[in-house]
């Protein structure tokens, strides 16, 4: 069984999303990792509210490229505000780097980390002496109804909060904003589908 293991900078809202994205691998036969080095992919979410934010980001997935020399087939991505601002850069800065997927986006991880993260074991069996690079997915284009798929939730024991997303992006224009840029403009998803969420929740014992 495959592993993930996905870490996390920045506000609610990415911690929300990361969440989503965990619950769409989990569905999908891998485990949800928090140690990185044991890992089959490696995804951080980013935020660019702050440069302090992107720096850690960047930092951090470069020291975690020197796994690729012992485990060739893992798939390194990056996600969130700062993947949407910087977009193909990204992959310059990170030579290892495979996905970077942008905010309207997060339901679309779970298939590409898994195809390549497929190919790459179907090579190396063929062919163990075969280059595993070359692959690279960037998608940061708007998509309707994205709002409407941070709606899943992974399950946890005597849990008491939870997060729920209403909207996605912001139509104002705050001085010191990003979020206009990074995620688009507001929409929000229908009342009763966020409702039922809700009573969902509330049903496995959230308050």
């Amino acid at each position: 069984m495959p592993k993930v293991h996905i870490r996390t900078y920045g506000c609610q809202m990415n911690e929300r999303d990361s969440e989503q994205v965990a619950e769409m691998f989990r569905e999908g036969g891998y485990t949800v990792t928090a140690e990185e080095t044991e890992a089959d992919a490696i995804l951080i979410n980013t935020c660019s509210v702050r440069d302090q934010a992107e720096q850690k980001a960047l930092g951090k997935m470069g020291i975690m490229g020197r796994y690729r020399r012992e485990r060739p087939h893992v798939v390194y991505g990056f996600m969130g505000c700062m993947a949407q601002s910087r977009g193909e850069e990204l992959f310059e800065r990170i030579p290892h780097l495979d996905v970077v997927v942008g905010t309207q986006k997060y339901h679309r991880v779970f298939d590409y980390v898994d195809r390549i993260l497929k190919s790459r074991i179907e090579r190396r069996m063929d062919d163990p002496g075969l280059s595993l690079s070359g692959e690279s997915i960037c998608d940061l284009e708007e998509e309707a109804g994205s709002q409407n798929t941070i709606r899943d939730h992974v399950p946890k024991a005597r849990q008491a909060t939870a997060f729920v997303s209403i909207m996605q992006g912001c139509n104002m224009r705050c001085s010191f904003c990003i979020v206009p840029d990074t995620r688009g403009k507001e929409r929000g998803r229908p009342i009763p589908e966020v409702v039922e969420e809700i009573e969902g929740l509330v049903a496995h014992g959230v308050r």
